[in-house]
C-alpha cells in the first residue's frame, strides 16, 4: 500500500517536471503584448514577399490578385493600419507581376 502511494507521488512529480521542461523548451521566447498585424507599407522586411501594388481598396486589391492568378502568379494581400490593402508576390515574380498589372 505504501509502495503504491510512493509510486503515484513519483509519477506525479515526473509528469509535472516534464510539463515544466516542455513549456520552457517550446514556449514563446518573448511575451505577446497583443496582436499587431504587419503593415507592409512600414515593414522593411516582408520575408519572401514584396509589395507590387500599394494602398488599394479591398475590391481593387481582389481584382489585381485575380489578374495575377489568371497569368499564374501567386499573390497575397496585406491590410494596412489605415484599412487599405497591398498586393504582395514572391520576389522572383515581382517584375512579371508589375508588368501584367500595368496593362
Amino acid at each position: 500500500m505504501a509502495n503504491d502511494a510512493w509510486a503515484l507521488l513519483v509519477a506525479v512529480v515526473v509528469v509535472l517536471g516534464l510539463s515544466l521542461v516542455l513549456r520552457w523548451v517550446f514556449g514563446s521566447s518573448r511575451p505577446r503584448r497583443g496582436y499587431r498585424p504587419v503593415d507592409a507599407a512600414e515593414s522593411p522586411n516582408l520575408g519572401l514577399l514584396t509589395v507590387v501594388v500599394a494602398g488599394l481598396e479591398r475590391q481593387q486589391a481582389l481584382r489585381q490578385r485575380a489578374r495575377l492568378q489568371d497569368v499564374g502568379i501567386r499573390s497575397s494581400m496585406s491590410r494596412r493600419r489605415d484599412g487599405r490593402f497591398d498586393v504582395l508576390v514572391f520576389h522572383g515574380d515581382a517584375d512579371a507581376a508589375r508588368l501584367h498589372l500595368e496593362v
